[in-house]
């Protein structure tokens, strides 16, 4: 399912403001690999070619910079409940 721009836009300007709001708080690398690799990579949601999540519509991948990688923002969790706080 593909999200407007605008849903998506919405989804990752929340995202950004929780994460700026708690002081930026990062993932290690190895948390990024290990929840990208056993949840979202696997996941039907996620689409290979444009590195997204079709449930929130925000960029998942193995990057560390946190604002290109919903993964790498320790404030956020899968809409889907497959990782994140109550999954870790």
């Amino acid at each position: 399912m593909n999200q407007s721009i605008v849903k998506r836009s919405y989804h990752y300007t929340r995202a950004l403001y929780r994460w700026v709001k708690a002081g930026r708080p990062v993932r290690s690398e190895e948390e990024i690999e290990r929840i990208f690799e056993t949840c979202c990579k696997p996941c039907e949601a996620y689409d290979a070619q444009s590195s997204v999540c079709s449930h929130c519509g925000c960029r998942v991948n193995l990057m560390k910079a946190a604002p290109l990688n919903k993964i790498a923002m320790a404030t956020e969790e899968c809409p889907a409940e497959k990782w994140g706080e109550n999954k870790e």
